[in-house]
């Protein structure tokens, strides 16, 4: 069979299910609090703020990884109709990106905070578990302000990022230099993640070795916040570790080998002795034994939690490792791989519209009841796109109303519809 090529003037889209996300950034106040919040434009024509967040972010989240993707998202006419303005262009949105500085961040950062509020309580969630890392982002260009070369031997900007444990959703981010330390900024940092969780909600942080300081420490305890954080195994906790009498080792219930213990330690700095949990591997026939620790390896952390066992703590701090799945996420499939921009704030508003792109794929599944994979599990942006959010459609108009033609045989109709009428049904947050 022979093939040509033709074209038509039928509104047709590849993303029939983009509806979804607009639905989604309507129930959180995305839009609402970005025009009330953001003011970066000095002229009024053309896009809003919240326009340019919507536009961008949502084509970020159907697959857009670049500003240059953005021109593929600006040519569905479909997609302009029903969200009821375009895509900026490429250069349009660079431009944009420039003229953020500190103060505008900070305006977005206002804005992003009420929207997760609303997002939290609109989830119903009673605790929420806040995982703070950091990751590297490398640059091809020495050229870009605040990169710098690391120990990876590589030139990069260094992201401080929060992710929720159970939604997997991006909480806060803030881009920093490539030579900051783990822990530089963290306690604004804290603080600033803090107000995005409303009144009321229970949290606890989880962070790596990276953060240890009895500053935080104090910082978290006095905001009611109990945390379980790494601790580096200096020569003072691993002289406590091997203290520990053998009879007070408790084997792993959950895996084949380690013993679980604890200990106080209180931190030369001062403060109170706090509670400290250490698990321990006996080495292998072959492995180098080391004076410190003698023939074990050692994993210690610290925590306010006096009411859960060391068993179970340590169970769930090992668990704290998923934060580096979500960060994966970023880079993979939101566009944190590389910054394109050579402005330092310009990179910074572009680590913010991914977190939102993200957070947008991630409230339309939990919001909208959406099972993206095996046993209702796999949270990944690709699954949700081949199934809900990448869908041929054809937008009509009939009795003054456009009308979303999807194939009669999309496997997913039911699902789709039941989606996006629980979306429609939870309507603008108040206010």
């Amino acid at each position: 069979m022979s093939l040509r090529v033709a074209t038509t003037s039928r509104v047709i889209t590849a993303h029939g299910g983009a509806s979804l996300l607009r639905e989604t950034a309507r129930a959180v106040g995305l839009g609402a609090e970005v025009e009330r919040c953001v003011h970066l434009k000095e002229r009024r024509r053309g896009l809003t703020e919240s326009e340019f967040v919507l536009a961008v972010a949502e084509s970020i989240a159907l697959g857009a990884r670049c500003l240059d993707d953005l021109e593929v998202a600006r040519g569905d006419i479909a997609q302009r109709e029903l969200r009821g303005f375009g895509v900026p262009a490429p250069q349009t949105t660079g431009t944009w990106l420039r003229r953020f500085t500190l103060g505008h961040l900070c305006q977005l950062d206002k804005a992003l905070a009420a929207v997760h509020r609303t997002a939290f309580e609109r989830l119903g969630l009673a605790s929420v578990t806040l995982d703070f890392d950091s990751t590297y982002v490398f640059s091809r260009s020495t050229k870009r302000q605040g990169v710098d070369r690391t120990y990876k031997l590589g030139y990069a900007l260094h992201p401080l990022l929060c992710f929720e444990a159970t939604t997997e959703v991006a909480v806060h981010a803030r881009l920093r230099r490539g030579r900051a330390g783990p822990s530089t900024g963290i306690a604004s940092f804290v603080t600033e993640t803090l107000r995005r969780v409303p009144d009321g909600v229970a949290v606890r942080a989880r962070l790596d070795s990276g953060f240890y300081s009895g500053r935080l420490f104090t910082q978290l305890e006095s905001a009611s916040v109990t945390y379980l954080c790494g601790t580096p195994m200096i020569p003072a906790i691993a002289a406590q570790c091997t203290r520990i009498p053998n009879d007070r080792w408790a084997a792993c219930t959950d895996k084949d080998e380690g013993e679980v213990a604890e200990f106080a330690y209180r931190l030369t700095t001062g403060g109170p002795s706090r509670r400290y949990v250490v698990k321990r591997i006996a080495l292998r026939e072959g492995e180098q034994l080391r004076f410190d620790t003698g023939g074990y390896r050692y994993w210690v952390f610290v925590t306010n939690d006096a009411t859960s066992s060391a068993l179970d703590l340590e169970r769930e701090h090992r668990h704290k490792a998923d934060v580096e799945s979500g960060m994966r996420e970023l880079k993979s499939n939101f566009g944190l791989h590389g910054f394109r921009t050579h402005g330092f704030m310009a990179n910074w508003a572009w680590l913010e519209l991914v977190c939102i792109a993200h957070n947008l794929c991630r409230w339309t599944q939990l919001l909208g009841g959406l099972a993206a994979g095996r046993d209702g599990g796999e949270v990944r942006a690709k699954r949700l796109r081949y199934r809900y959010l990448s869908i041929p459609a054809i937008v009509v108009r009939t009795g003054r109303r456009r009308v979303l033609k999807l194939p009669a045989a999309y496997p997913f109709l039911e699902q789709f519809t039941t989606a996006l009428g629980r979306l429609q049904s939870l309507g603008a947050p108040p206010g």
